[in-house]
């Protein structure tokens, strides 16, 4: 191009950079937001819309915040976002729980001597902590471009918060629906704790399994010298063997293995199994008995032989493993519970909170001992009294501590309960008509709270919400509502501290004060924190009502927070917390593996935010199911950069090319058919987006958005209207139509894209030049635009027709390129001859087609039919070089060109120029 006329080439002006810088940009932009308070402006321009709810899911104030997090919170903000710019008010408290076992850990490894101070103290150190804690994910959601105030939110241990669990935990008392009860429960040595079943997962483990031969007492139904099999994977509760459990119509046999004098009783359907292990290769069947038969035979002790029971129904006894006769210890199984107060039997569970045999056990070599250490003691005792008739090694699934990540026991302790049963139907009947996605969540979810029967809502801890109760010199416990609500009234006035530092009579009522009760030392149990956040948001802003609108928390909350809000809402006042519930998977490598320290394949995603830019990692979060488990690391990383940088560089065109464009004076009413075309399909695309948003399906939007912009506009029409833009005069009307199809263009981009990377968007918008009483503060104070630009199904049908001969077109060019016969498109005439049931199209092309499709010219065949045309299913086409000379300020190519080698469009356009 001649240098002489590019000062009359109207190229786009911008400031809005080609390169990203977005480490660089981010920070400052965060800042803008929050100094200019653009969340509560957008929150106040919205007070008068309908109420949108997220309720947030209290993450764990302790350490930095991993990809999890940063996924979670990335896909609440973009519903946030979404519905604040599209008709709702939707506030967002970002909630914190802060309570627990992690944070007293946390303290204790400082230096801090937890038993060398008042608990008061410890406590108070724990807040300290945990306020830190809180401070810094705050301070790593906002690098992230959470849109929130973070001085509006929630913590579990807020005093007003901990009020509104206490209230709950008095109602649900006062309802009948909390008692106390020696149970057992998932109880761990290495917390010195009470677990729920949400704090527990599985690892596998090998065990010893063993087969025990248990002497039966003389009697009228078998002979001497019988023994009874049982069979355990936990040898260590066989000295506290209580019972043998039986079957009640299960087949039993009596059989004698060949050269035994010993007759031996178990399940008829596990013989062969049995026998197998144990090695007897033949044996004879003697009797055959049911179940029922066989109760209350007696027989010795197995680990104390001087000790008689007898065997009795037991409800879980199946013969589908084991031997059919169940070792049955009350303290250190649920049935087997069960089945012991089925027989009146005292629980007994002899270990103590660190997992050691306590005095109660009566056996000198067992106590003080850890109880998996006893295993061994156990097997060489039952050696050496003739009892052990196999020791087998298993492999199989084991419960541990989510925490620790070591076993757990089941183990009977005196805890604190609520009573599911009374609320189970109501509970479900919510269930029911919560809406979920994916869909299979409602049933998975259904079943979790259906097979609740119980919650143990105490832990035996320091840092949390303390459980009101007052126990008498006997140890019975002394609670009312009476008492309760007076303490209260304590509570309400001194904080829940004071329970730690007065004594009993501080929160009792005068008549039952100075009657030497004692407090409680049991916490409430911190999914009962968690799971009263509902209620505790509700009390603190009553203008947000439950049930909210959407909760959206990992997978594994349906045994968590889910679970726990669902029953704490209903419980106190028969109202769902939710009406939808989305749940996400995890995040793994790229490989598909967890993450983990040992691999080293974590991704921090604060160095993912300050290397590439958050909203990369935004962007990453909009491209994957969510619903299913995502990958991500730097190969998917770079992808996702690369799909940002196609998606700058065309906001960048577009506000370039609209730097000169005032809306108020130069927007065109009237357009050309390609531009009516082009605002259809932003219709189209905007509309799909919008539903995407609208059902959660983000990476629907992440792909809608890629492919509008690869397609519709930069292969499309960003493509052909340069030579518009660039070429045209200023004032042209043309231009103006090309410029309003493109102002369109920018705010449908915008509206749909602030919710993903909202960073660049509000970039875009600070440097957009648009007339300074068309913009406002921040582009997201900004409701999204109305944009309805359908076309007639007559008009559509003309324009997809015409896309399809495009795409003909531009395989033939690519062939003449191939061919050597064009070099560039603008240098080709295309001559064409349409199909039959085509032939008419022809008549309905807009006069600018061979514009629209960067070629010289566009002409029919007249001539006849030649080899070398190009076969497509509308036409048959014929590309040659078009022999004019190329303009030298718009390439074009023409007959003849004017003295200056330029054309006679840019003559009159470079003539008003100079005029100028």
């Amino acid at each position: 191009m001649g240098n002489k006329y590019k000062d009359t080439l109207l190229l786009g002006q911008t400031d809005f950079e080609m390169r990203g810088n977005l480490k660089n940009k981010e920070p400052g932009l965060e800042n803008f937001w929050e100094e200019q308070k653009i969340y509560q402006k957008k929150l106040q321009q919205n007070a008068d819309k309908p109420l949108f709810m997220l309720h947030d899911g209290p993450p764990y104030a302790n350490g930095d915040l991993h990809i999890g997090h940063a996924l979670n919170k990335t896909l609440k903000d973009f519903i946030i976002r979404w519905k604040n710019s599209s008709g709702y008010q939707a506030p967002y408290i970002m909630g914190w729980d802060t309570h627990g076992l992690p944070i007293e850990t946390a303290v204790t490894k400082t230096g801090v001597n937890r038993k060398t101070m008042s608990p008061d103290s410890f406590r108070d150190l724990s807040k300290q902590y945990a306020l830190k804690q809180v401070a810094n994910q705050a301070q790593q959601f906002a690098r992230l471009g959470i849109f929130t105030d973070y001085e509006t939110r929630y913590l579990t241990l807020d005093h007003d918060y901990e009020m509104a669990e206490l209230k709950l935990f008095a109602k649900m008392f006062n309802d009948g629906l909390i008692y106390k009860a020696l149970k057992p429960i998932y109880w761990s040595p290495s917390s010195e704790s009470a677990l729920a079943e949400s704090e527990i997962e599985y690892q596998d483990v090998v065990s010893p399994s063993v087969y025990v031969g248990v002497d039966i007492l003389a009697n009228d139904l078998l002979p001497a010298n019988t023994k009874a099999i049982i069979w355990t994977t936990t040898p260590w509760t066989l000295p506290a063997n209580q019972l043998i459990a039986v079957g009640e119509n299960l087949a039993y046999v009596l059989m004698t293995p060949k050269g035994s004098k010993t007759h031996y009783l178990l399940a008829k359907n596990l013989l062969p199994t049995v026998a197998k292990v144990i090695g007897w290769e033949d044996y004879e069947i003697n009797q055959e008995f049911s179940g029922k038969d066989l109760v209350n035979l007696p027989y010795n002790l197995p680990f104390f032989a001087n000790k008689q029971s007898k065997l009795v129904l037991g409800h879980h006894v199946t013969d589908e493993a084991g031997t059919g006769l169940v070792h049955i210890a009350s303290g250190f199984g649920e049935d087997d519970y069960i089945v012991a107060k089925n027989n009146n039997i005292p629980i007994f569970a002899p270990l103590d909170d660190q997992g050691r045999f306590t005095s109660a056990i009566n056996d000198e070599e067992l106590i003080g001992q850890f109880y998996e250490k006893t295993n061994e003691i156990v097997i060489e005792r039952l050696k050496n009294n003739q009892s052990l008739l196999k020791v087998k090694p298993i492999n199989h699934s084991y419960p541990h501590d989510w925490r620790t990540k070591k076993p757990v026991i089941y183990r009977a302790t005196l805890q604190w309960f609520i009573n599911l049963s009374q609320g189970k139907e109501a509970i479900l009947t919510h269930v029911n008509n919560v809406e979920t996605r994916p869909r299979w969540a409602k049933q998975r979810l259904y079943q979790v709270l259906d097979d609740r029967i119980d919650w143990t809502i105490s832990r035996q801890r320091l840092w949390g919400v303390p459980i009101i109760g007052f126990y008498d010199q006997q140890g019975k416990l002394v609670l009312n509502q009476e008492i309760l609500q007076h303490a209260l009234k304590v509570f309400e006035k001194y904080g829940t501290n004071a329970w730690f530092k007065e004594e009993a009579n501080f929160f009792l009522p005068s008549n039952y004060q100075n009657k030497g009760l004692k407090k409680e030392k049991d916490i409430l149990d911190v999914w009962f924190d968690s799971g009263s956040s509902a209620l505790a948001l509700e009390a603190r802003f009553p203008q947000w009502q439950r049930p909210y609108d959407l909760y959206l928390e990992g997978n594994d909350q349906y045994r968590g927070w889910f679970n726990a809000s669902m029953i704490n809402s209903v419980i106190f006042d028969d109202k769902t917390p939710y009406l939808n519930l989305i749940s996400h998977g995890m995040t793994t490598d790229e490989k598909g593996r967890k993450m983990s320290k040992s691999l080293g394949n974590g991704i921090d995603p604060l160095k993912v935010a300050n290397d590439l830019g958050a909203d990369i990692l935004r962007l990453w979060v909009a491209s994957t199911d969510y619903t299913n488990d995502q990958k991500i690391g730097p190969e998917i990383l770079k992808q996702i950069a690369e799909s940002y940088r196609k998606i700058r560089n065309t906001l960048r065109f577009i506000v370039a090319n609209l730097a000169d464009f005032n809306p108020d004076k130069n927007y065109q009413k009237s357009l050309a058919p390609v531009d009516e075309y082009a605002l259809h399909q932003l219709t189209i695309f905007k509309n799909q987006a919008s539903e995407a948003y609208n059902n959660y399906q983000f990476n629907n939007v992440y792909n809608l958005v890629i492919n509008y912009i690869t397609k519709d506009l930069s292969a499309f029409y960003l493509d052909f209207i340069k030579d518009i833009l660039y070429v045209e005069a200023l004032d042209s009307k043309r231009r103006f139509q090309v410029q309003t199809v493109l102002y369109e263009q920018l705010w449908g981009l915008i509206d749909i894209l602030k919710p993903l990377i909202p960073h660049t968007i509000e970039e875009l918008y600070q440097h957009w030049q648009l007339p300074k009483e068309l913009k406002v503060e921040s582009v997201h104070l900004l409701d999204n635009r109305l944009q309805n630009f359908t076309l007639s199904p007559e008009k559509l049908t003309i324009w997809n027709q015409i896309i399809d001969f495009k795409s003909e077109v531009n395989k033939a060019l690519e062939v003449a390129k191939t061919n050597g016969v064009v070099s560039k498109s603008l240098e080709a005439v295309v001559y064409y001859e349409l199909k039959p049931e085509f032939a008419n199209l022809a008549k309905k092309w807009p006069k600018d087609l061979a514009q629209v499709l960067i070629i010289s010219e566009l002409k029919p065949l007249t001539h006849e039919v030649d080899e070398s045309l190009q076969e497509g299913k509308m036409s048959r086409l014929k590309v040659v070089l078009n022999e004019g000379q190329k303009c030298e300020r718009c390439w074009t190519i023409h007959r003849q060109l004017n003295v200056d080698k330029i054309c006679q469009r840019c003559e009159e356009v470079v003539q008003k120029h100079h005029q100028k």
